[in-house]
C-alpha cells in the first residue's frame, strides 16, 4: 500500500531535512536519508522550527512499510 509523504530541502544549503538518532531534525545532502513527513503543515512546521526560510517541498508516495521502518 503506497501513502502520500512529503520531503522538505533548504533551498540555502541544498540538504534535505532528516530525523537524527536522538529525535531531533537534522540535514543530509541525500534524498534517501530524508524526513517523510505527514503533510505539508508538519513539514513547514518543521522548516520554521529549524529557521529555513526558503524550502522546496516534494511530494511523493512510499510503500507504507517504508514509511514505518524510517520512524524507528
Amino acid at each position: 500500500m503506497l501513502c502520500r509523504v512529503v520531503i522538505l530541502q533548504d533551498l540555502e544549503n541544498m540538504q534535505f531535512l532528516c530525523p537524527t538518532p536522538d529525535g531531533d531534525v537534522g540535514f543530509t545532502p541525500f534524498i534517501n536519508k530524508a524526513g517523510m513527513f505527514e503533510d505539508e503543515e508538519e513539514a513547514q512546521d518543521t522548516a520554521e522550527m529549524m529557521h529555513v526560510d526558503s524550502f522546496q517541498l516534494f511530494f511523493c508516495y512510499v510503500d507504507l512499510e517504508t514509511k514505518l521502518s524510517r520512524r524507528q
